[in-house]
């Protein structure tokens, strides 16, 4: 296990690994060549805000770097992107509400803009799958397909089998089928899977929870973390005809209560980011806690201090670690168990 130091508001003059300008570690991906890319912030001290407003202004970054000669390079002083995805062509995507773009170099440019932009319409989920077609949806967005040539298919409730236009999870497994979670928290859920070009739809019955989280593991499991209130219906296992609901634990086999933050899988463990709400004077802190799961056996990964929020949590099968960043203690890399 490997900590660096970083930051929360009280902190806001640490420093971060490699050498990485800003405070706070925002976003992390690695391109085909396995070269990492991050995204970092720090509070931005050129812009003046009124003593008594709350608003803190964030200057954010783009930066990469090569393990071979351990230097940083900044892209983008200015970054405005969001979350940070490669294509098979080892192009690096972002997205916003509205808009997918792709960048030459430094250069950012939109590759797909939403025609009818609504106050109520944002994309919040991408993927790329093994032929390089961009999956994207959102908020009231439907469900896009941007292939290799550009070309934009979207489907909708109205000329697909899509239960909804409000896409809320994109995944895509070793088999590159296409799963998809429809809806959102009060009202009807579906699960979407694509399979060379066809369709199956599975109702699914959590009204009064909101699937935050899809991954499928080396078994093909589909694996779905929940939020909101259902506590009791935190992590459901769906192995292509039954549905199960399991419990997460810890390493002494004590259920551990809350709901699922993030959900990730390297095929053989499933890391399980539990969020616990705790009332403090009135006030609620969201404490975090990070469990793995290998079908049989739950750990809890005491490696990450308690009482800190996780971030992101990122799979480097190249590595073979998990990459974990948290609120206040830096990024942690945690190496995967060898069964």
């Amino acid at each position: 296990m490997m900590g660096y130091a970083s930051c929360s508001k009280e902190k806001a003059e640490s420093s971060l690994p490699y050498g990485l300008p800003g405070t706070i570690i925002s976003d992390m991906a690695f391109d085909n060549n396995h070269m990492f890319y991050f995204v970092t912030s720090e509070i931005d001290r050129d812009v003046e805000i009124s003593p008594v407003s709350s608003f803190i202004p964030y200057r954010h970054y783009l930066s990469r770097k090569s393990e071979k000669t351990g230097k940083v390079e900044i892209l983008d002083k200015r970054y405005t992107g969001g979350k940070l995805y490669f294509d098979k062509n080892n192009r690096l995507l972002t997205f916003d509400s509205y808009a997918i773009y792709r960048f030459d170099g430094s250069l950012r440019h939109a590759i797909f803009e939403v025609p009818d932009r609504t106050p109520e319409l944002s994309f919040i989920f991408m993927a790329v799958d093994n032929d390089n077609n961009i999956w994207a949806g959102g908020y009231q967005t439907g469900l896009y397909k941007i292939d290799n040539y550009l070309n934009v298919t979207h489907y909708h409730e109205n000329n697909s089998e899509l239960p909804t236009n409000y896409v809320t999870n994109i995944h895509i497994d070793k088999n590159n089928d296409i799963w998809i979670v429809t809806g959102r928290y009060g009202t009807k859920q579906g699960l979407v899977k694509i399979s060379d070009g066809q369709w199956v739809v599975y109702d699914l019955n959590f009204s009064n929870s909101q699937i935050t989280s899809l991954v499928t593991d080396q078994k093909g499991n589909v694996w779905m973390g929940m939020g909101w209130e259902n506590e009791d219906q935190t992590l459901i296992c769906f192995d292509g005809t039954s549905w199960e609901t399991v419990h997460p634990r810890n390493d002494k086999n004590e259920l551990v209560k809350g709901t699922v933050h993030y959900l990730q899988s390297n095929g053989r463990e499933l890391y399980v980011v539990m969020r616990k709400a705790e009332t403090i004077k009135e006030n609620y802190s969201h404490l975090h806690v990070l469990l793995t799961f290998d079908g049989v056996k739950w750990n809890r990964a005491y490696e990450i201090p308690e009482g800190d929020w996780i971030v992101f949590l990122i799979v480097d099968d190249h590595r073979q670690v998990v990459w974990i960043s948290t609120n206040q203690k830096g990024l942690f890399k945690i190496p995967f168990h060898v069964n």
